[in-house]
């Protein structure tokens, strides 16, 4: 069942991707937290995971992550719950940029 705090993060991802300088989907992990995420795109076929944007509320201290290919490189971010959304989508526009993610071409 989600929490109160699932649904904080949603409403902080939704707010992250509106400010992203590119377009991007929103997609719910239904297989582990069944939160929110940002998907920047697949850089192969449709089997192939994407790179993605999210925060994890599941791990101690709840920060932002970059994953390119679905987790084959995640790089962390300094940025917590309740940091400023903009401050937020210009680190993830930045590294979908260095990592060539679709969305960021």
């Amino acid at each position: 069942m989600r929490s109160e705090r699932d649904d904080r993060f949603d409403d902080q991802v939704r707010a992250v991707a509106e400010r992203l300088p590119f377009a991007v989907e929103l997609d719910a992990d239904m297989g582990y937290t069944g939160g929110l995420f940002i998907d920047l795109g697949r850089r192969g076929g449709a089997d192939d995971p994407p790179d993605t944007a999210s925060i994890d509320g599941e791990v101690e201290p709840v920060t932002w992550t970059f994953d390119i290919e679905g987790g084959r490189k995640t790089v962390s971010s300094t940025f917590g719950p309740n940091a400023d959304p903009a401050d937020i989508a210009e680190w993830i526009a930045m590294q979908a940029r260095d990592a060539g993610s679709p969305a960021a071409r």
